[in-house]
């Protein structure tokens, strides 16, 4: 079940690295965030469904006639470019988001930004105490959980 012990882990590593910048905390964020990838651990997020009814596992392979995926994707908006939000609790999320939240696993949710030209990474928490993981360190983070990404493209 999302937002579990593992959500509060998450966010308290990013809390301790983001005010005590140091070579363990960071040590500790990223060990923290490959388990988390390990155990395929749920976040909320605002990417939507298009298709009435189905889930994340229904619409994952498919495509719309002009190869698009039949999903949308609410993202932050930021200088350098957009960013899918990946929150770990609802106190996250209202910190500064009005969009209705899903809860997906991690893995789809690096995999669908890896997948997405247009998409600069996944920003943890990007109302509180952000961490932007671009898509260098979401390949990164998905070698050293020994996941596969299945649906990135390669850049």
């Amino acid at each position: 079940m999302a937002l579990n012990d593992g959500c509060r882990k998450i966010e308290e590593a990013v809390n301790t690295y983001i005010f005590h910048k140091n070579e363990d905390n960071e040590l500790k964020l990223r060990e923290e965030l490959v388990g988390f990838i390990n155990r395929n651990d749920t976040v909320l997020t605002s990417v939507r469904i298009l298709k009435k009814g189905a889930s994340f596992d229904d619409v994952v392979n498919e495509k719309n006639a002009d190869g698009s995926r039949p999903i949308s994707i609410s993202l932050v908006g930021a200088s350098d470019g957009a960013w899918i939000p990946a929150f770990t609790s609802r106190e996250q999320k209202n910190l500064g988001s009005e969009h209705e939240l899903l809860e997906t696993g991690i893995i789809w949710l690096l995999d669908y930004a890896l997948s997405v030209n247009d998409v600069k990474g996944v920003s943890i928490n990007p109302f509180g105490e952000q961490i932007n993981l671009d898509r260098n360190s979401i390949r990164t983070l998905l070698r050293a959980a020994n996941v596969e990404a299945g649906l990135g493209n390669a850049e």
